[in-house]
């Protein structure tokens, strides 16, 4: 997780012109997102092959073998993938419309309105595991998707881009960093928590989110 963090920032770098970073930016040229497909499928692959293994053993109790909801399950997936698909004709031009109205940069709007509103499937998903029981699946629910949206998002949206992704400069000054400190605070949590993240920690790093999350709002306010 936060390898990939690391990874994004330093593939965003314009390693012909550092000194330019804090005023003209960087770019995920599309080569880049074709490589982060490749370590994606890698990811899987050792996910699924290596540290998953003896993972369908222990909870062959918990299979069930049920044809009928196996269909239904396919079903809502469809439907689940069309409506993504349609909502995003009309989350972008809002998120634009937004940010104009705002005066803020639409990557700002992009890094808190609709991370937040794009984030809200895995906080329901990680409540109802949490209360569930199975914390774990709350935990690997988040992590994994920050893998994801580093390889599979970015890198197969620049993957299938000739001019790749824009990194403007105030990702470098503000976004960035924040990305690398919440990842960091993570990991120290995990750490210290070793097998519960307890009450306080969550609540650090809700404090947290609010705090970056004002602060990059009010940063894009006063650029414009």
């Amino acid at each position: 997780q936060l390898a990939a963090g690391v990874l994004l920032i330093a593939a965003c770098l314009p390693l012909s012109n550092l000194g330019a970073i804090f005023d003209e930016g960087g770019r995920l040229f599309q080569v880049t997102g074709i490589i982060f497909v490749v370590l994606l499928l890698a990811y899987l692959w050792a996910s699924i092959t290596v540290f998953g293994s003896g993972t369908a053993e222990a909870h062959a109790d918990e299979i069930r073998d049920d044809a009928g909801s196996t269909w239904l399950v396919f079903a809502k997936l469809a439907i689940g993938i069309v409506l993504v698909l349609v909502s995003s004709r009309t989350l972008i031009p809002a998120a634009q419309e937004i940010a104009i109205r705002m005066h803020v940069p639409p990557s700002i709007i992009a890094a808190t309105l609709i991370a937040f509103g794009t984030s809200l499937p895995e906080f329901a998903t990680a409540v109802t595991a949490a209360r569930k029981g199975h914390g774990e699946l709350a935990i690997g629910n988040v992590i994994g998707a920050d893998i994801l949206n580093v390889l599979f998002v970015a890198g197969l949206s620049a993957a299938v881009t000739p001019a790749g992704l824009a990194a403007p400069a105030h990702f470098f000054k503000f976004l960035f960093p924040a990305m690398l400190a919440v990842l960091i605070v993570f990991r120290i949590g995990t750490l210290v928590s070793k097998t519960h993240l307890g009450r306080p920690f969550g609540i650090i790093l809700l404090l947290v989110y609010i705090a970056i999350t004002g602060f990059s709002l009010s940063l894009g306010i006063k650029a414009h």
